[in-house]
């Protein structure tokens, strides 16, 4: 449920932030007027992620029923390939994005296309939909329940947060929250990246070099409390091969370096990560 939460969390923040910067910057050069704009592309933003959730979910549920085992893989493997990405842009790329958001704002109203606000509104937020979506369908393959759970608690946290952000009256260190969540994202994604070998183990296309290198299912079981959240959040098996281990921790070894390097090296060049709104 953690993990699920964290998703949604940083996904609606990330959203919020496009939305708070064009929010921001549209008071700044005088033209609140145009506020409409941005929260009509939000609004139709939303209801087009939650249409598109309930198509993914229906066609989720006839592959499941009918791919099993490689329906689980694949969508592993996509969610981690496509979580490891959006931690890596955001962390490479995130100083430039309040300067290109005020770029297009500055080309929609010199041009007289003012409904470019509302599509650069609407792209920002279902951008964030459609990842979410595909990063919960992940969880959902291991916990439906917590999945639902997690997801609802992350998107309230992440609309109160915003909601305050919006008013001025909370200042949130950009930086921070997205280096901390990144951590955290990572250590998902080298979770269900495992969950994935073990699909492709089960269907007999890995060999799982040693079938069981400890078992600890006497002392944490992955089906107890502990070991639950365990297993959905970090991958956690109480009983895995030499393959899951070495799936894992390569992608903790390669990746998770390379996120740590990338926030070591914005730490002296600016006090926060994204500008201030």
């Amino acid at each position: 449920m953690f993990a699920q939460f964290v998703i949604t969390l940083r996904e609606g923040m990330e959203a919020a932030l496009a939305i708070a910067i064009v929010a921001a910057y549209l008071r700044k050069i005088k033209r609140n007027d145009l506020g409409k704009y941005l929260w009509l592309g939000s609004g139709l933003a939303v209801l087009a992620s939650a249409f598109l959730s309930m198509i993914f979910w229906t066609f989720y549920g006839y592959a499941e029923s009918y791919a099993g085992l490689w329906f689980e893989a694949i969508s592993m493997f996509t969610a981690a390939a496509m979580l490891t990405y959006m931690v890596f842009w955001m962390a490479k790329n995130a100083r430039k994005v309040k300067g290109e958001l005020q770029e297009k704002v500055d080309v929609a109203i010199s041009s007289g296309q003012l409904l470019g606000i509302s599509g650069l509104a609407f792209t920002s937020i279902l951008r964030e939909g459609a990842e979410t979506i595909l990063f919960l369908s992940a969880a959902a393959t291991i916990s439906f329940t917590e999945t639902i759970i997690g997801a609802t608690l992350g998107l309230f946290a992440a609309s109160v947060v915003a909601f305050f952000i919006m008013r001025g009256t909370v200042r949130l260190d950009w930086r921070k929250f997205f280096m901390y969540t990144s951590i955290l994202l990572i250590l998902f994604a080298s979770g269900i990246t495992m969950h994935g070998a073990k699909a492709l183990q089960e269907l007999g296309v890995l060999p799982s070099i040693v079938e069981r290198v400890y078992d600890l299912s006497s002392i944490l079981p992955e089906d107890g409390p502990l070991g639950s959240v365990l297993h959905v959040f970090f991958g956690y098996h109480d009983a895995p091969s030499l393959l899951l281990l070495l799936v894992q921790f390569g992608y903790l070894a390669i990746f998770g370096s390379y996120v740590r390097e990338v926030y070591r090296k914005t730490r002296n060049k600016r006090p926060a990560l994204l500008p201030k709104i």
